[in-house]
């Protein structure tokens, strides 16, 4: 009896499993020139938002318009190490994720950036949020590389139709 009694119990826990997104990139430039691209508004301007309501700092809530997809993000930003780390928290999609941006220097003339949101209920809705995520995430890093290598923004011509994830 005290066995079905434990596997009867056992059974009516349920264990939440989550998971995170993680994507990398090298940029070619200095990990200063790249660090000051991601926590600077202006500079941000020029590959991934459309306007930034102030330099990322630590305990700043900051606003991202993103006026060619018609949406604002709020983030709480926790933590910033200069040439290193940022870290800030969000709900814009609903669920609490916090984002971590890491910036290794590799070499004197290139970075890597890794960024990691933690974290995804590996249910239905879970993973399709999580594959927008790095899907965003992805052609983030890959619009940074552009402007910073090459002075281009990708986002020129972005719209609402192109970036929902179905």
């Amino acid at each position: 009896m005290s066995e079905a009694f434990i596997c009867s119990k056992h059974v009516e826990q349920e264990i939440e499993m989550a998971f995170d997104v993680n994507v990398r990139e090298r940029i070619l430039q200095p990990v200063d020139r790249v660090f000051a691209a991601v926590v600077d508004p202006e500079q941000m301007s020029r590959y991934f938002i459309s306007k930034g309501s102030g330099r990322l700092e630590a305990g700043k809530d900051i606003t991202w318009e993103f006026a060619d997809v018609g949406t604002r993000v709020k983030i709480h930003v926790l933590e910033v190490k200069a040439n290193k780390l940022i870290v800030y928290e969000s709900t814009a999609l609903g669920d609490h994720i916090r984002t971590t941006i890491r910036f290794d220097a590799d070499g004197a003339d290139a970075t890597v950036v890794t960024i990691a949101d933690s974290s995804f209920p590996l249910t239905e809705e879970g993973v399709k949020r999580a594959l927008g995520q790095n899907a965003g995430w992805t052609y983030t890093l890959c619009a940074l590389k552009a402007y910073l290598q090459f002075g281009i923004n990708l986002r020129t011509g972005l719209n609402k139709r192109l970036t929902d994830v179905d």
